[in-house]
């Protein structure tokens, strides 16, 4: 029989930054976004498809106020997402050149070829986005590309201090996937675990994100630190609304961390009571609780034969050239 899953308890402190996913939509659209970022309950914007050239300056222009806390970028689709690495470069290069606002990011796929597609724009001081990616592994792999980038890019001799990455993490999806799989168990037990994968995943691609810039620990980060090079963003997304038992207020506690961002639509952003807050930073213990929580979750999973790992890595492929 298996015991309860107790999940850790979090603490409440400051804001957290929000990215709104947004479908590109004229004036009305331009009229909700700002409103948005007046009331200062966005920071970023992710489009979901493409936009007009003078659309996507417009974003910029507005939103550049917020770069000094390293927030107000927009990301939209490079046009290229099933193509090799260098399709994807160039088809980047044209984006981010037509537009001319060094605070675009081209939105990349997590694939293989988008992978070094992100070290190769790096290199040559155009920010990224990847995404969305779901399992540990390929964001191990994610933060691998970000750092050679900025080396590549030191290397050359460019300015690293507003030189960004983001990576975007699909909580959402790993929740709906694995849920399912749990549901056709059928048993009260394995019912009893809906909901938990995601921010169980989370909490694992975090600790890889604060052992790749740990100053203390990694000689490869302290030197790109020194240099003024910025970490890697991790934004939570796919936190479905309107999806019974997937609703995303759940997902806050868990997720709102430091160093890390969320990214709502806007019925889901219409939810919130004003603006997210980040926990403040767990104690040793606290963090050791999480740990095991995610390590207990893992093995019960395994108890009704479903492999975490194999279900992230099967995610992380139908979604590369989406």
């Amino acid at each position: 029989m298996i015991g309860t899953l107790e999940r850790p308890p979090v603490r409440a402190a400051s804001a957290l930054p929000v990215w709104y996913r947004h479908t590109p939509s004229g004036p009305v659209g331009r009229d909700r976004i700002r409103g948005l970022v007046k009331d200062r309950r966005i920071t970023s914007v992710a489009l979901t498809g493409p936009a007009p050239e003078d659309e996507l300056r417009w974003l910029c222009d507005l939103l550049a106020p917020l770069g000094e806390s390293g927030d107000g970028l927009v990301s939209a689709p490079a046009g290229v997402r099933s193509g090799t690495a260098c399709d994807q470069v160039a088809a980047a290069r044209r984006l981010v050149g037509a537009v001319g606002r060094p605070n675009l990011l081209p939105a990349l796929p997590a694939s293989d070829a988008g992978l070094c597609a992100l070290t190769s724009l790096l290199g040559e001081g155009i920010g990224v986005r990847l995404g969305p990616l779901h399992s540990v592994a390929r964001y191990r792999q994610t933060v691998r590309a970000h750092l050679d980038g900025l080396e590549l890019a030191r290397w050359r001799g460019l300015d690293l201090t507003g030189l960004c990455s983001v990576a975007a993490f699909g909580v959402g999806g790993i929740d709906v996937e694995i849920d399912a799989l749990l549901d056709r168990a059928g048993s009260h037990e394995a019912k009893a675990l809906r909901g938990a994968a995601g921010t169980a995943t989370a909490h694992l691609a975090r600790r890889v994100h604060a052992d790749a810039h740990d100053t203390e620990t990694s000689t490869r980060w302290r030197a790109l630190a020194a240099a003024g090079a910025r970490p890697q963003r991790l934004v939570w997304t796919q936190l479905y609304h309107g999806v019974p038992g997937h609703r995303t207020a759940r997902y806050l506690d868990a997720l709102a961390t430091p160093g890390a961002a969320l990214e709502l639509c806007a019925p889901a952003l219409e939810t919130l009571d004003g603006t997210p807050e980040v926990r403040t930073p767990r104690s040793t213990r606290a963090e050791r609780d999480a740990h095991a929580f995610t390590e207990r979750l893992i093995a019960y999973l395994r108890w009704f034969d479903i492999n975490h790992e194999s279900v992230l890595r099967s995610l992380d492929a139908a979604h590369a050239h989406q």
